[in-house]
C-alpha cells in the first residue's frame, strides 16, 4: 500500500496542514501547536455525541480523545477544526463583574478571545501603517 499526501487544518489550532503523507504515524503532530493528530478527535469516526464518542464499533475505548493512539480504524478528518464561539463566555463574565459592582477592561474583554501571533502582528502593522480597506 503506497503514501498519499493531504493538506487538513489542525483540529486544535485551526492552521493549515500541507503534504501530510498518509497513513499517519502515532507520532505526527501540528507544527504550530503540537497537537496529535492521530487522536480520536481528528477522525472521521468521532462523535461526541455517542457513549464512547466513536461511531466505529470495533474500535477500542480511547480514554482520552486529545492524544495520539494506535487505532488501527483512524481516518483524517480534514476538517475537524470548529473555531470555539466564546461570545457566551464573554457575556457572562461581564455579567458576573457587573453583579459585583465590578469595572471590566476592554482589554479583559478582548483577551478571552484568542488570537494567533500572526493576527496580532498584522494588527499592529495596520495599527502603524492605517488601513483603509475596512
Amino acid at each position: 500500500m503506497g503514501s498519499r499526501s493531504l493538506t487538513i487544518q489542525c483540529w486544535k489550532c485551526g492552521k493549515t496542514l500541507r503534504n501530510l503523507l498518509l497513513p499517519f504515524s502515532r507520532y505526527e503532530e501540528c507544527s504550530t501547536c503540537k497537537a496529535d493528530l492521530h487522536a480520536c478527535i481528528s477522525c472521521k469516526s468521532y462523535a461526541p455525541g455517542l457513549s464512547d464518542a466513536c461511531s466505529e464499533d470495533r474500535a477500542d475505548f480511547v480514554l482520552d480523545k486529545e492524544k495520539a493512539n494506535f487505532c488501527d480504524f483512524f481516518k483524517v478528518n480534514s476538517k475537524a477544526y470548529s473555531k470555539k464561539d466564546d461570545a457566551a463566555a464573554i457575556a457572562a463574565k461581564a455579567s458576573l463583574a457587573e453583579l459585583f459592582g465590578e469595572e471590566v477592561e476592554e482589554d479583559e474583554l478582548e483577551s478571552a478571545t484568542p488570537t494567533t501571533e500572526a493576527d496580532k502582528a498584522l494588527d499592529e502593522l495596520k495599527r502603524l501603517f492605517g488601513d483603509d480597506s475596512e
